[in-house]
């Protein structure tokens, strides 16, 4: 088990900066999600622990042990580190277990743990069959184990269900996070699917233009963004244009009364901020708001809940998913539009009258919050 340090490490190509100043700490046999939009330095980072490209500055380090500074880079196969690609990428002339044991030297030994991993992954008495015989799922398995197969101090895997349909990504997806869990393996998964990191992963980390602009576990990232940017994109949000107002809480506010005893405050609310969806309970994410000030509301479709003590909305739009529904509501009175998911047996109709409460304190940012945590 090996703690994986990165220590504000940059990459350029050219005048272009992928990587600007990355610190991140990847404690010992756990498994970080690195997730971002197309373009924001995901795969550069993973070449920059796989030792294919020299950082300009900073450290990256196994233990104690340095594999990249400004000048020094431990080639790729010193590194003690595997790879698990977004294709498998077999090699089509071996068979399973030789595709496995690869990077073993023959005899006993690799015969031995060719075996154990295959049975690791779930392909016990496929060794002898040729990769074309394999599906999608299983050659990603493969590809797993032959990963695996030298013990690396570290694992990075490169968006690896991104080529295998939406079921079979899902199930293959949690085996191969307990799989890495039962091998305390310390890995780095990198991917755009926020669902998947969510899901799968112990911290995640949030990446935009080069930097890592959030860090902190699954829960933590999704209900204590640090901006509305990552807010809106490890989930759906609703924004609105509020005023804080930092006096005595009234708990009957927060719609959520039932989370917490009296006189208690367990989801951490700060005040309370008036808005188009009334006047409701709050936490402030950063920066304080003072009294009165202008700010950014954002909350998440499912935090709304029909309530007939709520307020009065009407029906605009009803976009349905199966087992629930996005629909969007019209606020008499606001020219705000809210968007509430609504369980699919009380879906409403377009132009009905409908009553919403919110059952979680809003999330309040300032006004000079930018859209991207580096515009």
């Amino acid at each position: 088990m090996t703690t994986l340090t990165l220590d504000n490490i940059s990459l350029s190509y050219g005048s272009r900066q992928a990587l600007r100043d990355v610190s991140l700490v990847v404690p010992s046999g756990s498994l970080v999600a690195i997730l971002g939009p197309s373009g924001c330095g995901k795969t550069s980072l993973l070449m920059a622990l796989a030792g294919l490209v020299s950082i300009d500055s900073g450290t990256i380090t196994v233990g104690s042990r340095e594999l990249s500074s400004a000048g020094h880079r431990v080639p790729p196969e010193q590194r003690g580190i595997g790879w698990v690609p977004q294709e498998s990428s077999l090699f089509p002339h071996l068979t399973v277990g030789d595709n496995i044991g690869f990077s073993l030297p023959k005899g006993r030994r690799r015969t031995e743990r060719v075996e154990e991993l295959a049975t690791l992954v779930g392909l016990q008495g496929f060794t002898d069959r040729a990769p074309g015989q394999l599906s999608g799922g299983q050659a990603q398995r493969v590809a797993l184990a032959r990963a695996l197969a030298p013990a690396p101090d570290v694992l990075l895997l490169d968006e690896p269900f991104g080529a295998l349909d939406s079921v079979l990504r899902h199930s293959l997806g949690r085996d191969v996070a307990k799989i890495l869990r039962e091998q305390e393996t310390t890995a780095i998964m990198v991917t755009h699917d926020r669902e998947e990191a969510l899901d799968l992963a112990d911290f995640v980390a949030v990446m935009d233009n080069g930097r890592i602009v959030q860090v902190g576990t699954p829960l933590e990232i999704y209900e204590s963004p640090a901006t509305p940017w990552v807010a809106s994109f490890v989930g759906d949000t609703v924004e609105l244009e509020g005023v804080w107002k930092d006096d005595a809480l009234n708990c009957q506010q927060c719609g959520a009364q039932e989370f917490c005893g009296p006189g208690e405050n367990r989801l951490g609310c700060t005040g309370h901020v008036l808005c188009s969806l009334g006047d409701v309970a709050a936490t402030s994410q950063g920066v304080e708001p003072r009294h009165g000030d202008t700010v950014r509301v954002v909350v998440r479709p499912e935090w709304l809940v029909p309530s007939a003590s709520g307020i009065p909305a009407k029906v605009r739009g009803v976009s349905y998913a199966g087992h629930d529904a996005l629909v969007e509501f019209e606020l008499p009175g606001h020219s705000d539009r809210v968007r509430a998911r609504i369980a699919a047996p009380f879906l409403p109709s377009v132009g009905q009258d409908f009553h919403l409460a919110l059952r979680h304190p809003a999330l309040v940012f300032p006004v000079e919050r930018q859209e991207s945590a580096l515009a």
